[in-house]
C-alpha cells in the first residue's frame, strides 16, 4: 500500500484549512471574552450574563477541539509521508558506439522500447545505504524551521517548543512542521529529546 504525492498534498491542505479555522475561532473567543468582561462590569446584575458566559465557554471548547484535531492531523500527515509511492527507475537505452556495427542490425533496434526494471530487494538495500550516507537536501520549509530553531536554541540545553509555535515563528503551515523537523533531526542539524524538547547539535 502506498500513497501518491497528490494524496499527501490533500492532507496538507486539509491541515492548513483546519489551522485557519482554529485560528479564526481562537480570535473570536479572545474578542468576545473582552466584550463579555466589559459587559459584565457595566451590567453586573443583568440576567444575560450567564448566557454570555455559557456561549463563551462553548466557543472556547470548540477552539480546543479544533486544536486537538489539528495535532491529530499532523500525526496523520507524518504517517502518510512514510507511505509515499517510490519512483521506479527506468533503464535508458544506451547508444551503440561500436565502429563495425552493421546498418541492418541498427535498424532492427529502431522499434525497441525502454524497459522498466523493478528493483530487487538487494538493490533497494544498496540504494538506501548509499542514500543514508549523503546529506539530505533541505526544502524551503526546512530552511525556515532551521533558521528559527537556530535563533532560539543552543547546544548546551534543551528547550520545549510546540509545533504550532515553530510553524507560526517560521512562517510555514502547521501541517508541514512535523516533516520538516523529522528531516532536520535525520540530517543531524537538530536533536530531539523528550516530547517537544529540542537543542542544536
Amino acid at each position: 500500500m502506498s500513497l501518491s504525492p497528490a494524496a499527501l498534498l490533500s492532507i496538507q491542505q486539509a491541515g492548513q484549512g483546519l489551522h485557519a479555522a482554529r485560528q479564526a475561532v481562537a480570535d473570536a473567543v479572545q474578542t468576545n471574552a473582552e466584550r463579555v468582561v466589559a459587559y459584565v462590569a457595566s451590567q453586573p446584575f443583568s440576567p444575560e450574563n450567564d448566557l454570555a458566559y455559557t456561549k463563551l465557554r462553548s466557543a472556547a471548547r470548540l477552539s480546543h477541539e479544533l486544536q486537538a484535531m489539528e495535532e491529530q492531523l499532523k500525526v496523520l500527515y507524518i504517517s502518510a509521508a512514510e507511505l509515499m509511492t517510490p519512483e521506479s527507475p527506468i533503464l535508458v537505452a544506451l547508444p551503440n558506439h561500436g565502429g563495425h556495427a552493421r546498418p541492418r542490425a541498427v535498424k532492427s533496434n529502431e522499434g525497441a522500447e525502454d524497459a522498466i526494471v523493478k528493483p530487487t530487494a538487494s538493490s533497494l538495500l544498496k540504494r538506501q545505504n548509499v542514500k543514508s550516507g549523503q546529506p539530505q537536501r533541505l526544502s524551503h520549509n526546512d530552511e525556515k524551521v532551521l533558521g528559527y530553531l537556530k535563533s532560539v536554541l543552543d547546544r548546551r540545553s534543551w528547550k520545549s517548543l510546540t509545533q504550532a509555535t515553530i510553524a507560526k515563528m517560521a512562517g510555514i503551515p502547521v501541517g508541514s512542521v512535523g516533516l520538516a523537523l523529522r528531516r532536520l533531526v535525520a540530517g543531524g542539524a537538530v536533536r530531539e529529546g523528550n516530547k517537544g524538547t529540542y537543542r542544536l547539535l
